[in-house]
This record gives C-alpha cells, structure tokens and sequence, in this order.
C-alpha cells in the first residue's frame, strides 16, 4: 500500500468515526479516479453508504471491493455481511464458501460462516465450524462464546456454560460475563445470574447507560428516610417489567423517584401512590445511550440512584418469590368500565382475547422470535371466540391473511394509539379475556395491569418463573418448547391453556 492511499485511507476512517460521513465520502470519490478499482477504496464507500442506509449504492461498491479482492478476508466478511441483511442468503453464503475453500484456515472467515449458520437458524453447522477455530485456535474466547450460544441455540444451556466459562478465562469483557448471566438464570441460578447481569452496565457494552449524574449508586445502604432515584434502562416493554419491583421499593425507601418512559409517566403516577416520577432526557451518541438529570428537582434531590433493572439483584436475597398476584399497575373503575361496554357491543357478548404476533421491530434477526403467521391457526379456530388486534403497525396485510386462510375476522380499533398510549391500551387490555403474545411491551402492560396473559416463546427463558407463572408478573404464563424452535408444540399447549380461561369465564 503507498503511502498516500494509506493516508487516503487513514483520513476517511477517522471521518467515520466522527460521524462525518460527508467528507468521508467526498475524500473517497475525489481520488477514485485514480484509485477507483482499489478493494479497500470500494469497502470503505460501502460503509460509508451503509451508514447513510443507502444499500443499494453500499452493495454497489462492496462488490466491486469484492471482485478486486477476493483474497483480502475483510472484504469478503464485510460483503457476505451486508448481503445477508438485503436479504440474499444465497449469495452470502456462496461468497464465504469459496472464500474458505481458499484460505481453509482463515480465523475471520471461520468465525464469519459460523455466526451465518447460528444467525440462519442453523446451529449444528455453526458448532462444527466453530470446533474447526478451535482445533486452530484453542484458546480463541470468541470461538468458545460463539460455541456457547450454538448450544443455547440447541437449548443445551449446562454445556453453553462450559463454554463460557473457558470464555472468560480468555476474555475479560463484559458481554461474555452477561452472556453467562442470561445462562446462569436460565439455569435457575438465579442469586449468581442476577448479580453477573450487573455486567450489561459495563462501559464497553455499547448498549449501556451514560448518566450525567453525581449521585452515589445504592448498594443496599439503609433507605429509611432517603430518597432513591430509580433510573430507566432499556426498552418500554422491559421498563413495565422490571418495574414490578418498584413496590416492593417503595416499602423500604423513604421516597423513591422514578425516571421513566413519556408514554408510561401517567399510569405509574396514578398507580404508585406517593412516588415522583418524571420523563427521561435521553439522546443517543454512537449508539450509546446518554441521560441527563437536569430536570431533578433540587427539593427532592435524591442520595442514592439504581439502574431499574439491578432490583431483582439488589431486593431478591433467597430465591425467586413471585412479586404480586394482580399487577401492580391499576386502571380507573371508568376506563375499565367504558371498554368493558365498548368490547361487549363489538363482540355480541362473546370473550375477546387481545392478540400480538410480532414486534413492531421486526428486524431480520429477530424474526425467529415470532411464529410464522400460518402457526396462528390453532389459536384463531377456537370458537365461540373473539379477537382483538393490539399490533401497534400496519397489520393490515396480516389480518387479511388471517381471514383469507382461516375465515377469521378480527377486531381492529380505530383512533387509537397502540404505541404510545399506554394509559389507553392498559383500560382495553383489563375489559379482555386474556392477551397472547410474544415477549413484547403490550404483553408485559397487559400482565401488569392484572390481565392473565400468555408469552409465547421459541425456546427456555431466562426469566424468573414459580409454579408455571412469571415471577415478576405472576398473570403472565410463559409457554416455551421442549425443544428449541418447536412452535408446534407452543401453540398446542397455547390453545389448551386458551380453552382453560374459556372455561373459567
């Protein structure tokens, strides 16, 4: 590489780094006359109009990248990358194949095919690949962390263990300590689990808070007469989750301030008695996100704040006890009332369940968290039944599916909100049956406003469970396969438990 194309090079990666993709861009193309049919020149355009989600002109330079440098692994993984999220598997799968036949002993490459077969639902080709680094690279943390989530994957989470426990003797970071977190309370480990998942707030997990914020952090000091800021983390869905624990909270603190979601400030105000709870002030800088406090009252400033989701690690000392029977979120007597009237109307009478397939983001990598639509079948056959749609985005295909394959006409409310207006959707969900759903933000409102609820799931959770029900949410049933991927048997055992609540009515 000369010099000045390594400068070249140099220059634009820094402006990337900065985000300055403009000049980045600018710099590349005024020298691609000269340097137009260079790999590296083609990969970083193609990054650069990743960036900008530009895919089409990224996977317009990626090939060229590609086809100039079919021997430089980075290129070939960065390629193979972006065509599996334009969704051409084939060719990323045949881009890495013939890269490997090459260079059989490429460590980037190796670990690259791997994580495809593990991301393609494949985890029995990702495990041999992933013993082929090994046998290479025997201590290679990343191969034994990528073996570990293969196993998960199989839902053998005791030999998903042992391999994270190799991991982190090689790799001290903490998504691998997290990693074992989510095993060790799948395992029901949970007093060791809930203390490992502390791990999710480490500085190098890009996912974790930044809080602009001289407060000390509580470790379980004496809260009599002190005032605990209770800080957001995550998305809305695990907000209503984790804040099952706030009562319990609120019992031994003199006050407790809650940061919380916009959408949900209402519901926990009218719900938590004397608790002050405030919107956060949230920005994202290079996917981090960063909160500031200055919106904290200096009459209530507090001596000690927690991250939301560290309560079950800081107030559960013996075991997992489930938290409540009725959710702790109450909905007024006339909200409830006024739906109960609506939906009876709509209904002739009939039960209606509340149904969510899927989540708004539905991304290509997680869209093995949600059944295919056909699998709904057995749910929407039951009679006598109504059901009530409570996804938050256009369904609109999706219910003429449903109704073209199964004759099944659902209900679908108008002039309402279901993203943002939680205060609404929560006076709906308590007038219903039950709500089915995946592990979504309405199924966690439904539980927690009192409404038993089903979480269909493709495999074992990780989440605390007593007797069959969530323990945070005890309305909450989750119904998992007894191996992994089996929606079959979900929704066999979901329509059995479906015909149980009918009979109750």
């Amino acid at each position: 590489m000369t010099g000045e194309l390594e400068f070249i090079l140099k220059t634009a990666q820094s402006l990337i780094r900065q985000r300055k993709l403009a000049p980045a861009e600018t710099l590349l193309l005024d020298k691609y006359k000269k340097w137009g049919n260079h790999p590296l020149i083609n990969l970083t355009l193609g990054e650069i109009f990743f960036l900008k989600d530009n895919i089409a002109t990224s996977l317009q330079y990626l090939k060229i990248a590609y086809e100039n440098g079919k021997n430089i692994p980075s290129v070939v993984v960065y390629y193979a990358e972006k065509l599996r999220l334009n969704d051409e598997t084939t060719r990323a799968k045949e881009v890495l194949q013939i890269a490997i036949l090459n260079r059989p002993c490429d460590k980037g490459l190796l670990e690259s095919y791997a994580n495809f077969c593990l991301t393609d639902q494949n985890p029995l080709e990702s495990l041999k690949f992933n013993f082929r680094l090994l046998l290479l690279f025997p201590n290679y943390a990343t191969g034994h962390t990528n073996i570990a989530e293969a196993y998960a994957a199989l839902d053998n989470y005791e030999k998903s263990l042992e391999h994270q426990n190799i991991a982190i003797k090689y790799d001290t970071g903490s998504q691998v300590k997290l990693n074992r977190a989510i095993t060790l309370l799948t395992l029901e480990q949970y007093q060791e689990g809930w203390a490992e998942y502390e791990n999710r707030l480490g500085d190098d997990i890009i996912s974790s808070p930044r809080r602009r914020l001289r407060v000390p952090r509580w470790n379980r000091q004496p809260l009599q007469d002190k005032t605990i800021l209770v800080c957001s983390e995550q998305g809305v869905g695990d907000e209503l989750y984790f804040s099952s624990y706030l009562p319990k909270l609120i019992e031994i603190s003199g006050k407790v301030i809650l940061e919380t979601d916009q959408r949900l400030t209402h519901l926990f105000k009218e719900s938590l008695g004397e608790i002050s709870v405030f919107p956060y002030s949230r920005r994202v800088v290079y996917g981090k996100p960063v909160f500031n406090y200055g919106w904290l009252p200096k009459s209530i400033y507090p001596d000690f704040y927690i991250d939301l989701a560290s309560l079950p690690h800081f107030l559960s000392r013996e075991g997992m006890k489930p938290l409540n029977k009725f959710g702790y979120l109450k909905i007024s007597k006339d909200a409830h009332d006024y739906w109960t009237k609506y939906l009876f109307e709509i209904s002739g009478g009939r039960p209606i369940i509340g149904l969510c397939w899927r989540s708004g983001l539905n991304t290509k990598d997680r869209q093995h968290w949600y059944p295919p639509l056909h699998l709904w079948e057995q749910v929407l056959t039951t009679p006598n039944v109504c059901f009530l749609s409570l996804q938050y985005d256009d369904d609109s295909e999706d219910i003429k599916f449903f109704k073209e394959q199964f004759g099944v006409s659902m209900i679908k409310l108008s002039n309402i909100d279901l993203k943002n207006d939680f205060k609404k959707i929560g006076g709906i969900c308590t007038s219903l049956t039950g709500v089915i759903a995946p592990s979504t933000a309405v199924a966690h409102l439904a539980a927690a406003v009192g409404k038993r609820t089903i979480i269909i799931e493709n495999t074992r959770t990780w989440l605390p469970i007593v007797n069959g029900f969530d323990a945070f949410l005890p309305c909450i049933r989750r119904i998992f396969p007894p191996d992994a991927g089996d929606w079959e048997r979900v929704f066999k055992g979901v329509r059995k438990e479906l015909i149980n609540w009918l009979s109750t009515e």
